[in-house]
């Protein structure tokens, strides 16, 4: 296959392929036959160039004719193509957040700029992302920015609005501080009995409302004695 572009990604939104929509456990639910369909579109969506040449396209059918004789002397392990297609998948989607991390996305946190001058986008983020490459960014085509690939799209863009002040890309010193605050903050939470910093901060932040709100009635008692 070739690099997961924007122009394939929106192919397979129109296409409504589950494979990019819905989540790895509903996708799972559905019958064995629709989940082979729905990745042999994804594959043959992705194994073409956005705008195919009749020569490329000879090529490509040609490989599909000789994978099908291969596919029907050998059992496929469809599950096993389905986990690799998702591999393919991940690495082209930027995790953005510092506690959303997940092994096999490629890794760029961002932090909000207090005084920026842009807002949170409104419009689609893959039409935002075309506009970049066709005007404020690399100066491509339509056809060339729908080929362009999506993850080195992202990283170019978020890297065009640190410049212009309006995101900030964690760096090295930044990304060492939060290391160090999540390891604190586990080890305290652990130390407490919980196995997580979620449960741990949620029990904090309970205690903490119980106890202002038997404050407040203490101070109201004493007030009326």
């Amino acid at each position: 296959m070739l690099d997961f572009s924007i122009g394939h990604r929106l192919i397979l939104l129109r296409q409504r392929n589950p494979l990019i929509w819905m989540a790895e456990k509903d996708f799972n639910e559905l019958a064995f036959m629709e989940q082979v369909r729905w990745l042999r579109a994804a594959v043959n969506v992705c194994s073409l160039p956005m705008f195919p040449n009749w020569r490329t396209r000879m090529a490509w059918r040609w490989r599909n004719y000789l994978a099908e004789i291969k596919r029907s002397w050998a059992p496929t392990d469809w599950a096993l193509e389905t986990a690799k297609f998702r591999i393919y998948l991940d690495s082209a989607r930027i995790v953005t957040e510092f506690n959303a991390r997940r092994e096999g996305f490629p890794f760029l946190p961002t932090l909000p700029m207090p005084d920026a001058s842009g807002r949170s986008l409104g419009g689609p983020y893959d039409a935002a992302l075309l506009q970049f490459l066709i005007s404020s960014g690399l100066c491509r085509t339509q056809n060339e920015a729908l080929e362009y690939p999506l993850a080195m799209a992202q990283i170019h863009f978020m890297t065009w609005l640190e410049r212009d002040g309006n995101l900030r890309i964690m760096n090295a010193f930044e990304m060492d501080f939060e290391e160090y605050a999540h390891e604190t903050d586990l080890a305290a939470a652990k130390a407490a009995g919980f196995s997580n910093v979620a449960d741990f901060k949620a029990d904090l932040l309970l205690k903490a409302q119980s106890a202002r709100r038997a404050g407040q009635k203490t101070e109201k008692e004493e007030s009326h004695g």
